[in-house]
């Protein structure tokens, strides 16, 4: 199968970046195939590295008190690890390929901070487009967290005391 030029791809919120932009940004990541059950990320280990989704599915769960809970299956442009490019800190969750191979678009925290520090307008543009992805990821969170609770009260509403 004959590579896709990197416009066709789904590129996730680096499409939405002037064509300059993206071109310039993605030479500073590289494309990297996974296959599937790679870990990409391990909750509690350190992780410096943000990752688009260009095909294939990735799985996040957490582990609490010897419990794996699926977070959320990834896909084609979505993103994971952009905290860690802001705030490297431990992975808050695990990401693992669950549907393979996988193509991805990967930047280490050195390689972003350079890149957007090297032209304050470029970079605000880049933590723009990042910063819209977070805010959608907590309010889904933030939804999510309404329902539980919700459905948690009324659980204790229909008990009979």
């Amino acid at each position: 199968m004959k590579p896709r030029k990197e416009n066709s791809q789904d590129l996730g919120f680096l499409n939405e970046l002037d064509e300059d932009i993206r071109s310039r940004f993605l030479e500073e990541g590289r494309f990297v195939e996974k296959k599937q059950g790679d870990y990409l990320a391990v909750q509690g280990q350190p992780l410096e590295v943000m990752s688009v989704i260009i095909s294939g599915s990735v799985r996040l769960t957490v582990n609490s008190h010897g419990n794996t809970v699926t977070v959320t299956s990834l896909g084609s442009g979505d993103i994971f690890g952009e905290m860690s490019v802001i705030d490297p800190r431990k992975a808050s969750a695990t990401a693992r390929v669950s549907g393979g191979p996988a193509r991805l678009w990967s930047i280490d925290y050195r390689s972003f901070n350079d890149f957007i520090a090297s032209d304050p307008s470029i970079g605000f543009n880049i933590m723009k487009a990042m910063a819209v992805i977070l805010c959608r990821k907590l309010r889904t969170d933030n939804e999510n967290m309404l329902h539980q609770a919700s459905d948690m009260c009324s659980h204790f509403l229909d008990q009979d005391y």
